[in-house]
């Protein structure tokens, strides 16, 4: 356990690497790119941050957060234009 401004913060780390052969290159870029922008931010950080999400905005209160919102997302939660890029499964 690791004590960090004045919390226990507890951290999970990997027996075995990832098969991130499972990905796409663009899953990867975006996860890439979340770790970076975030890697240095408190939880409540992270928590402010993805409470100003549409997704999170438009669901009430103990209620699941329909997956079908992340398409009326604007920037800068919305990392991914859809009209220049076709994936090919």
């Amino acid at each position: 356990m690791l004590i960090g401004h004045g919390y226990p913060q507890i951290r999970y780390l990997p027996l075995e690497k990832p098969n991130l052969e499972e990905l796409k290159a663009s899953e990867t870029e975006t996860l890439d790119r979340a770790i970076q922008q975030m890697s240095n931010w408190s939880a409540s950080a992270i928590s402010n941050y993805s409470h100003k999400d549409l997704p999170w905005l438009a669901s009430k209160e103990g209620e699941e957060i329909s997956y079908e919102l992340v398409f009326y997302r604007d920037a800068p939660f919305s990392v991914r234009n859809y009209g220049d890029e076709i994936e090919q499964e």
